[in-house]
């Protein structure tokens, strides 16, 4: 297998996981946008990959294929940082800080018992 192979595949797992994520982030418009222009960037170089792991030389496509991952990849974080601006993702951090409380309740109440 060589490195065009590895990165394909590498380049494949991240997408999904990043769709997968994607399909998550229901009430959360910047954030899901962000990972789906991520899952979409990581497509695009997994299409540059195989194009390259076939054998095909580095021409004017595999160079477009670069810049469009790219941009997309930079557009996903800006639109996650957007949806962290906008508040998106303060349901998540309420969410820890009170799974952090419970577990401090419970750790003071074995200390106690």
């Amino acid at each position: 297998m060589n490195e065009w192979t590895i990165r394909l595949i590498v380049a494949l797992i991240f997408a999904a996981i990043l769709a997968y994520q994607a399909r998550g982030a229901v009430g959360r418009p910047m954030t899901r946008r962000a990972y789906t222009l991520g899952a979409t960037a990581f497509l695009a170089f997994a299409a540059l990959n195989l194009a390259l792991a076939t054998g095909a030389g580095f021409g004017i496509i595999q160079i477009v294929l670069s810049l469009l991952a790219v941009g997309l990849l930079f557009y996903a974080v800006v639109s996650l940082l957007m949806g962290a601006r906008a508040g998106e993702m303060r349901r998540g951090q309420e969410s820890a800080a009170k799974m952090i409380e419970e577990f401090k309740r419970r750790s003071e109440r074995r200390e106690e018992g």
